[in-house]
C-alpha cells in the first residue's frame, strides 16, 4: 500500500517553530505535579478535561482550531491480490467530532525516555471530503468522483508521542516532538460515496452497500492510512504546542 499525505500550508508552517518564545498554558487547563504518586491518574483526568477545551485551539501557543480538523489531501494506492485494489484520493478533508464526549482510559509521561502515552475513545467522528476512486472493491469494479463521508463510531485510540529534550536560548527545557504512533480501532465504520459510476444510482448504491456490509474488511485494508494521516496531524500540532510551553509549565516539579 502506498500512502501520500498533504497537509495544509498553515499546518506545515509550524515545523519551523523551534525558535518560538516561551508561553504558558491557560489557567483553566489542569496541571499535574510530576512528583505526584498518582501522576498517571492525574494526567488521565487532566487530558479528559482538557480535550474539549482544545476544539477552538490555543492560537497564542501555536495550536490551531482542532474541530473541525483539516487535511488537504490523502492518497491511498492499494494493490496486490487483497480485497481492495484501487487508487483512492480524498481531498479537502474536514473531520468533526474527534474531541466530543471523549473518554480517556490512560495517560502517562516519562521524562527519561521522553514519551507520552494515552488511550481514549471518541464517540463519533465524521470525515467529509471530495474523492476520486478507480479500481476494485472485493470483486466489484468501482470508479467515480464526487463527495464522500466516513463515520467512525466508538473508536478506541492508542497513541505514543516520542520526543527529545530541547533546551532553548531562554534556558528552559522543552518537549520536542519527533514522532507519533497512532492505532485506531472503531466499533463500526460507515462510508458513503456519491456520484459513483457517473451518477448511476443503482451501481452506486450497490458499491456503498457492499462497502458498509464489509466495513471491517475495508477498514483492515485502509485503516492504517487514516492512522498515519492523523498521527502526522497530531505530530505537527503537539510539536507546535510543546515548543511554546516549557516542560515545567505543563508538568511542574511542585
Amino acid at each position: 500500500m502506498l500512502l501520500r499525505l498533504v497537509l495544509g500550508t498553515a499546518m506545515l508552517g509550524i515545523a519551523s517553530l523551534g525558535v518560538a518564545s516561551a508561553g504558558k498554558l491557560p489557567p483553566d487547563i489542569k496541571r499535574c505535579v510530576r512528583s505526584d504518586p498518582e501522576l498517571s491518574e492525574c494526567l488521565r483526568g487532566a487530558v479528559e478535561e482538557t480535550l474539549p477545551k482544545l476544539k477552538k485551539g490555543l492560537p497564542k501557543l501555536g495550536l490551531p482550531v482542532l474541530d473541525p480538523l483539516y487535511v488537504q489531501e490523502l492518497r491511498i494506492t492499494q494493490g496486490g491480490q487483497g480485497p481492495l485494489n484501487m487508487d483512492l484520493t480524498l481531498s479537502d478533508l474536514v473531520t468533526t467530532g474527534l474531541l466530543d464526549n471523549d473518554k480517556v482510559y490512560s495517560a502517562s509521561i516519562d521524562l527519561n525516555s521522553m514519551t507520552i502515552n494515552a488511550s481514549f475513545v471518541f464517540a463519533r467522528a465524521v470525515v467529509s471530503s471530495n474523492y476520486t476512486i478507480k479500481g476494485r472493491v472485493l470483486v466489484l469494479p468501482v470508479v467515480g468522483q464526487g463527495e464522500s463521508k466516513v463515520v467512525l463510531h466508538e473508536c478506541f485510540c492508542v497513541w505514543k508521542i516520542q520526543g527529545k529534550k530541547l533546551t532553548k536560548k531562554d534556558g528552559k527545557d522543552y518537549f520536542e516532538v519527533i514522532g507519533v504512533n497512532l492505532k485506531m480501532t472503531p466499533k463500526k465504520m460507515e462510508m458513503r460515496f456519491d456520484n459513483l459510476f457517473n451518477g448511476d444510482k443503482q451501481l452506486g448504491n450497490t458499491i456503498n452497500r457492499v462497502v458498509n456490509e464489509n466495513w471491517q474488511l475495508v477498514y483492515n485494508e485502509i485503516g492504517s492510512s487514516f492512522e498515519q494521516a492523523y498521527a502526522e496531524v497530531i505530530k505537527q500540532h503537539t510539536r507546535s504546542l510543546f515548543l511554546h510551553v516549557p516542560i515545567d509549565d505543563f508538568l511542574p516539579v511542585k
